[in-house]
Order: C-alpha cells, then structure tokens, then sequence
C-alpha cells in the first residue's frame, strides 16, 4: 500500500482525501490525544527535563514510559508517512490532466495540512 502511494498510483482526488487529508487527521487526532496524557504526566515539564530529573529506573513510571515510547513512535511513523504522502500526491499530481489549477492546488493545501499536523501533535 504504501509503495501505491508513493509512486502516485491512486488518482489525484483519492490520493488527495482519503491519504492526504483523513489519513493525516487521524495520525494527528491519535498523537493528539497521546500529547494531552502526557502533558498531564509530565506536569509542566518537557518530555527531556521529565527524564533527566523526575524518571528513576528504580521506581519506574510504566505508564509513562508507555505513553512517551507509543508518542515517539507514532511521531516517527507521522514523519515517514508524511515524506511518502507529499512524494505520492507530487506524483500523482503530475499525471492530472483535467485542470493545472487543481493540480497546483492539491500539492500547496497538502503541505499545508502537514505542517498543521505537526503543529498540532509537537
């Protein structure tokens, strides 16, 4: 699936909305969420004060190794979805031939909404 998507084998308008736009809404909804429980875990700290200063390997928060490794993880998969969506919507683009303006379009408000995923789960 994601060699499909990176090669921009779906049309523009699928490619567009169901991986750009609902696929990146949701990654960031999930990581959203993620962000808000560890928030509150850390207290007003960031993720490297929290351990360097409050985490111990003798009384080990569990809940908050699981939230910040789960976090770091669906942040590095966001990352490599993301360069293969822009790639795969470029490509695809490419191919469009019914409007230029579309296409120009459907590549700006796709790193548009990149970048609002990222302000929303960093």
């Amino acid at each position: 699936m994601f060699a499909k998507i990176l090669h921009g084998q779906f049309g523009l308008k699928e490619m567009f909305w169901k991986y750009g736009i609902w696929g990146l809404f949701i990654q960031a909804f999930i990581m959203y969420l993620l962000r808000i429980f560890l928030i509150h875990k850390l207290q007003g700290l960031t993720l490297i004060q929290y351990y360097k200063t409050v985490f111990t390997f003798i009384n080990m928060d569990n809940a908050m190794l699981f939230l910040t490794i789960t976090y770091l993880t669906l942040l590095a998969f966001l990352t490599f979805y993301s360069i293969i969506l822009v790639m795969g919507i470029w490509r695809s683009s490419n191919e469009y031939d019914k409007s230029i303006w579309l296409r120009h379009i459907a590549r700006i408000f796709i790193l548009i909404a990149v970048f609002l995923a990222y302000k929303v789960v960093l």
